[in-house]
């Protein structure tokens, strides 16, 4: 199995997200799976919006502002009871389809999604490598 967790799938740089997903493919087995985690599709356009982690902290997304060529800069805050840390990070929204083309790009497909929101996703190579 390969994991490609914390929405790095949308990261803002094409290149460097076809690269995470052709890495991905490298990486896993034929007959093995890769697990992605994607942004809900109301991640750039709900906000703000907060949960509170298991563990006990906040996660507060408080904006997203497009700064061009459909890449959002997002701020996020995450609060714990002795501290408070702030990220801006730049993410790039991806529509199911969107998603589902980059993956075909490098040669996986989604086998299934495996939450009702869409955030998490198995996928599976496309076809065998040839070495």
């Amino acid at each position: 199995m390969v994991m490609l967790a914390s929405f790095l799938v949308h990261t803002s740089e094409h290149r460097v997200r076809d690269g995470m997903l052709r890495t991905c493919r490298k990486h896993v087995k034929d007959g093995g799976v890769v697990l992605i985690q994607r942004e809900g599709a109301d991640y750039h356009t709900d906000l703000p919006r907060e949960r509170i982690h298991p563990a006990g902290y906040t996660v507060r997304i408080v904006s997203a502002e497009p700064v061009g060529d459909g890449v959002d800069s997002v701020h996020a805050e995450y609060v714990f009871d002795d501290a408070r840390w702030t990220q801006t990070f730049r993410s790039r929204e991806l529509s199911k389809e969107q998603f589902e083309s980059h993956l075909a790009a490098a040669g996986l497909t989604v086998d299934r999604y495996l939450t009702d929101d869409g955030i998490w996703v198995r996928a599976v190579p496309e076809r065998p490598r040839s070495e």
